[in-house]
């Protein structure tokens, strides 16, 4: 199974700090689950295949950090990456480059513009920004998941308005993002 977001982006919708996310790391986990299913399921009925099918990742394999300024940056490897040129994400952190180049047995990603950022090695490195739409989506249904479940079990609880207004934000752009079939 294809986990299109991190406890990290559900944790930080939810205003967690690290000693909250680790405690609410198995329930955040099956919203996460759930919120990945929706969205395959969403891609199938229009007819397109599944995301994880389609999204091309590989490792940030520089020696040092990258920063804003840098102008490349070296990867594990990047199979699936337009050599031409395009754009990518690192973390959500979205930028253009213009090439691609094997120097010796590594591989570097050139003419990096955008970064808004530093980013340390062992980040993932994802080709074209749809893969950071899945993501924001993915979050954006987990989260909301997470607080109707919190929510039924409280009576004050904001989970149910929460909940739905990041579910209808959510579903919104899931659908649309199904339907177009691309970023």
């Amino acid at each position: 199974m294809t986990y299109y977001c991190e406890v990290a982006d559900v944790g930080s919708r939810l205003s967690l700090d690290s000693a909250q996310r680790t405690r609410a790391e198995n329930r955040i986990k099956r919203h996460i689950r759930q919120a990945g299913i929706e969205i395959d399921q969403c891609f199938l009925e229009y007819g397109r295949d599944e995301p994880s099918g389609v999204i091309q990742e590989t490792t940030l394999n520089s020696p040092i950090d990258i920063s804003t300024d840098s102008t490349q940056f070296r990867v594990s490897s990047f199979i699936g990456f337009d050599s031409s040129g395009g754009k990518g994400n690192i973390d959500g952190d979205t930028f253009t480059y213009t090439s691609l180049q094997n120097v010796g047995g590594s591989h570097y990603i050139q003419g990096v513009s955008g970064l808004s950022f530093d980013h340390a090695s062992g980040e993932i490195v994802q080709y074209g920004e749809f893969a950071h739409v899945v993501r924001e989506i993915c979050a954006d249904l987990a989260t909301a998941s997470y607080l109707e479940d919190e929510g039924t079990m409280q009576t004050n609880a904001d989970g149910g308005l929460r909940g739905q207004a990041l579910r209808k934000r959510g579903m919104n752009a899931l659908m649309r993002l199904a339907h177009m079939g691309e970023a």
